[in-house]
């Protein structure tokens, strides 16, 4: 019978391995900008590194368990917890060094509902080829 941690643990496995190869991708893609953004893709990808070799150990039967208790009757478990941790230290540092402010989101928003209030709302249509739509 598969259980719920061993069904986050697969998820944590694929979501840490993913997550670590795209770190390595931004790190390569993104060289040219500054050492501190680069030198963060790099030590998160190192961390998932590790939590992905913890999960793939605990999942392969390496570690039969994780030393660290929590108190009775919580409504999460330690494989709730590990996928969270790692989804969040994974998305961080793409998440910290590509936000968009609340202020641009706004100006995004009203450029577009300008564009929207035009008559064609910013669709044209090829005089050769009647039907069809280019944005």
């Amino acid at each position: 019978m598969i259980t719920l941690t061993a069904v986050l643990i697969s998820i944590t496995l694929c979501a840490t391995a993913f997550l670590c190869m795209m770190n390595a991708a931004f790190a390569v893609f993104f060289r040219r900008r500054s050492t501190a953004e680069v030198l963060s893709y790099i030590a998160i990808g190192i961390v998932e590194l590790a939590i992905f070799g913890v999960a793939l150990s605990i999942r392969m039967g390496i570690l039969t368990h994780v030393p660290y208790h929590l108190p009775p009757k919580l409504p999460f478990n330690r494989a709730e917890i590990g996928a969270a941790i790692a989804l969040g230290i994974g998305l961080f540092p793409a998440a910290y060094w590509h936000r968009t402010s609340a202020a641009q989101i706004r100006e995004r928003m009203a450029r577009d509902a300008k564009v929207m209030k035009e008559p064609n709302g910013g669709v044209r249509i090829r005089s050769n080829a009647p039907g069809e739509w280019m944005n």
